[in-house]
């Protein structure tokens, strides 16, 4: 805001000053015999020069885009989003952000990377967090290769392998497998410290992110011989969607005489949903004493509603979106100016609250 205000009294002050140049000439040669086209010359001459000098001082700085997908699910991102903005204004970079009509759709995905080959010469480089890389990685590839253009891919590993990467492009973000190990040390350590030594588990999960619940599987099952560990994929990372999945399990636990001891969600907004689905069953008379929900990612609402102390949501394992922002925003920066980089940049993730 505080540039536009200096780009406006800037282009103020070059008008008024071609104007007075015009009206000083007037006032001094009044009476004089000057040929009325030497005052229409100076005007010809003064004004598109200050127009000039204008659109030069109001010319936006270099832009970096953003394609994000899957935006609408989370609020992590949204975070990120806010955190690479300021980031960028640091080093006067301008933001201009792509969003897939179709959060999901690969094809929306494509149509956005189409877009921006076709204006490459727009940008100085460019952030990439995709929601399903496995679906497009050929095109993936081919936008870093064709653009020429410094990408950093953020969040979701795009490439298996890092000889994978196409040359000027890297990846930032935290671990799947980290987080997924550090989610069942947390319900590992808080199942014991319950008694609980054959417990009832369900996680909540999408189909991106794999290593957050096949790591945790694998883990869990190592530290405390769970009686059921039920996995169920389709919670799309939506607060909705886990709400109906989180309701159905307990309903259908509740028909066998059964109880649940734990709920993992990998992401926040998920065990937000999850919480939803627990409190509305209470309200009817339900009681699940002794359960708890874990989630990913550390947004607000969630650090807010664990804080709280009211409902089972305990813990979250926190993914810092301004250091990731930052790093990526580095790597970018580095990138451009010819730098060899790390292909692939880990930020470790902290558990809310502490044990």
């Amino acid at each position: 805001m505080l540039s536009d205000l200096a780009v406006s009294l800037a282009s103020g002050i070059v008008l008024a000053a071609g104007g007075g140049a015009v009206a000083a000439l007037t006032r001094s040669c009044a009476g004089a015999s000057i040929p009325t086209w030497l005052f229409v010359a100076t005007a010809a001459m003064a004004f598109p020069a200050a127009f000039l000098l204008t659109r030069r001082l109001t010319r936006p700085g270099p832009q970096v885009f953003i394609l994000i997908s899957a935006f609408a699910q989370t609020r992590w991102l949204a975070a990120f989003l806010d955190s690479a903005v300021r980031s960028l204004g640091h080093h006067d970079m301008d933001l201009v952000v792509k969003l897939p009509r179709h959060d999901y759709s690969g094809q929306s995905q494509v149509r956005e990377l189409n877009a921006i080959r076709k204006k490459r010469r727009s940008f100085v480089g460019g952030l990439i967090v995709c929601s399903r890389p496995e679906t497009i990685r050929r095109e993936l590839a081919d936008t870093g290769t064709m653009t020429g253009l410094p990408i950093v891919f953020v969040d979701i590993r795009p490439f298996p392998q890092v000889q994978d990467y196409p040359p000027n492009t890297v990846f930032v973000g935290c671990d799947a497998d980290e987080i997924g190990e550090r989610a069942a040390q947390w319900v590992g350590h808080e199942l014991r410290e319950a008694g609980k030594n054959r417990p009832s588990i369900l996680v909540v999960a999408g189909e991106a992110q794999v290593g957050r619940h096949l790591v945790f599987a694998a883990k869990i099952r190592d530290m405390v011989s769970p009686s059921r560990l039920d996995i169920n994929l389709q919670g799309h990372f939506s607060r909705e969607s886990a709400r109906d999945i989180v309701d159905q399990h307990l309903r259908y636990l509740l028909r066998r005489g059964e109880s649940l001891d734990t709920i993992y969600c990998t992401n926040d907004e998920m065990a937000l949903g999850a919480v939803d689905a627990v409190k509305e069953l209470e309200a009817r008379g339900y009681q699940h004493a002794g359960l708890f929900i874990l989630g990913v990612d550390g947004t607000p609402d969630a650090l807010a509603t664990i804080k709280s102390g009211a409902t089972p949501f305990r813990a979250t394992i926190v993914q810092d979106p301004r250091r990731i922002a930052d790093a990526a925003v580095d790597l970018l920066l580095r990138l451009r100016a010819g730098e060899h980089v790390p292909t692939q940049t880990l930020v470790a993730t902290t558990v809310y609250p502490s044990q």
